[in-house]
């Protein structure tokens, strides 16, 4: 149980709260499971909780020894993960109707963010519905190319014109109609799942004052500057 202060030293905590569950290796792995409170009133410890929270890892090819501590080099990365999944209710059922709003082969250039806006057209219906449920949708293999996602409600004045085409968002030539979508009816970051309204609670669909058109903005992330993706 080490921790760092503001200068980045590393520090044995006179605190441990970790604890050692069992240790293993082989030739290819080295698998340390362990376990801690999740508050454990030491301020040098963050107090875990249901959200997401960026995990920063490191290791070094050689065990600590009595001279201490090895730097990690190149060795090192980060992760955001929801270490606690709340309890989630199953109330949808396989045989409800439902929807996706995809982006299609869409060009991630070779530069570390870009944000993506598609208008997509919410199916008609004709009478009230609620949607009950809303989940990311992420092509397998991409899972850290997608950064967040946020869907916006447009102006329900538009028409299926707007639909033919996505663009960069905050780009100078960004269409006009992009301009009507301010308000966030759906969210999610990395790190998250999907997300189900409590039992008494849905998002409106299919009346005249329910959105029609919606935006969405996805963020790419792609630090390494990898092109063709």
């Amino acid at each position: 149980d080490y921790f760092t202060d503001e200068n980045r030293v590393l520090k044995k905590d006179p605190q441990q709260d970790y604890h050692l569950e069992y240790a293993m290796e082989n030739s290819t792995h080295t698998v340390l499971a362990f376990s801690r409170e999740l508050h454990t009133c030491d301020t040098n410890d963050k107090s875990i909780t249901e959200s997401t929270v960026r995990v920063i890892w490191a290791y070094h090819h050689k065990d600590m020894g009595e001279a201490g501590k090895n730097y990690h080099g190149s060795n090192r990365g980060t992760k955001s993960l929801r270490l606690l999944n709340p309890e989630r209710e199953e109330v949808s059922s396989a045989s409800l109707p439902y929807f996706d709003l995809t982006n299609k082969d869409v060009p991630v250039p070779d530069k570390d963010t870009t944000y993506w806006c598609q208008m997509f057209k919410i199916p008609v219906q004709h009478e009230k519905h609620h949607v009950t449920k809303v989940e990311p949708l992420i092509q397998k293999g991409h899972e850290n190319l997608v950064h967040h996602i946020l869907l916006y409600q447009c102006s329900s004045n538009l028409n299926d014109s707007v639909l033919d085409y996505g663009h960069e968002c905050y780009h100078p030539n960004m269409p006009d109609s992009f301009l009507t979508c301010e308000t966030v009816i759906f969210a999610w970051a990395v790190g998250g799942e999907g997300f189900t309204y409590p039992p008494h609670v849905g998002l409106s669909i299919g009346t005249a004052a329910d959105p029609l058109f919606v935006l969405m903005e996805v963020h790419y992330d792609n630090p390494s500057y990898t092109e063709g993706l």
